[in-house]
């Protein structure tokens, strides 16, 4: 993985959309070829509006026009910028917080921006140890790691029983975020809208990827 820093005259006026604590931007990166690209989703890492500066992580999977420009990239590069978007959620005293490695950069940047006040209960699936991040936050955090390479351990994600398990049926007074392929964001908004019956406003469940197919954006489900 590796993270861009953003900068210029072009983020003059840029700002994060209001409430959303996982917030992305669309990126237009320069081709190989020295074309553009088709814009793609990314989330934030974080926004420094005092030094206009935004921090995008891109994974480097090797493939992919954006990939390969993040490994390339050298300062003074020139890219597009969407405005941000993201679902906006109520405040809370505790969240349920899940996500693979793709969903890392938004699962940081939520944390650091949550309330000391608050509590938090986060499960993240990477492919190793090697994957896994320091996460901070001023909240009260529990973080679960689950290591587990899906070209050696196919399978269903650990995701949803985790969800499940840390907001059983009759759970109030909480909000879910997660941010995970896209067959294991139908089970975990399975569980979050018909069992849990939370509001619109107290979840927000994305689907980053989905298993064979190109990235081509985000899918909101909350």
């Amino acid at each position: 993985m590796r993270r861009i820093v953003l900068g210029g005259p072009g983020l003059e006026g840029f700002t994060l959309k209001p409430g959303v604590l996982a917030p992305h931007v669309g990126l237009v990166v320069p081709a190989a070829d020295g074309g553009g690209s088709p814009l793609r989703i990314y989330s934030v890492r974080r926004f420094d509006a005092a030094s206009g500066t935004l921090e995008v992580n891109f994974v480097l999977h090797g493939a992919g026009v954006a990939s390969g420009w993040a490994a390339r990239a050298k300062p003074g590069e020139r890219v597009g910028i969407s405005v941000s978007g993201g679902i906006a959620m109520k405040p809370a005293r505790r969240y349920v917080v899940a996500g693979d490695h793709a969903a890392l950069p938004a699962i940081a940047h939520l944390l650091e921006n949550l309330p000391a006040d608050a509590s938090a209960e986060v499960f993240v699936e990477v492919p190793g140890p090697v994957e896994q991040q320091e996460l901070t936050s001023r909240a009260a955090t529990s973080i679960t790691w689950f290591n587990r390479d899906r070209g050696s351990a196919p399978g269903p994600s650990p995701l949803p029983e985790a969800v499940m398990a840390a907001a059983p049926a009759g759970t109030q007074g909480l909000a879910v975020w997660s941010g995970t392929e896209h067959g294991t964001a139908q089970r975990i908004r399975g569980h979050v809208r018909q069992t849990l019956r939370l509001p619109a406003d107290s979840c927000s469940v994305v689907a980053y990827w989905k298993a064979s197919v190109a990235q081509g954006g985000f899918e909101h489900y909350g």
